[in-house]
């Protein structure tokens, strides 16, 4: 089975976010960048996700 990768532009937004946090639970390798990066999706992101 081969490896799925996604890379989200904008991650820290609340909808590109949500979308990384649900490709995580479906088995995704998920990464990401955003220009701005603020709690409360920071800590989120960076407790589930690598940046």
């Amino acid at each position: 089975m081969s490896v799925k990768k996604i890379h989200i532009l904008g991650i820290c937004g609340t909808f590109m976010g949500s979308l990384a946090l649900l490709a995580r639970e479906l088995g995704f390798e998920v990464s990401g960048c955003d220009e701005n990066i603020y709690p409360p999706m920071s800590n989120l992101l960076q407790e589930q996700i690598s940046e």
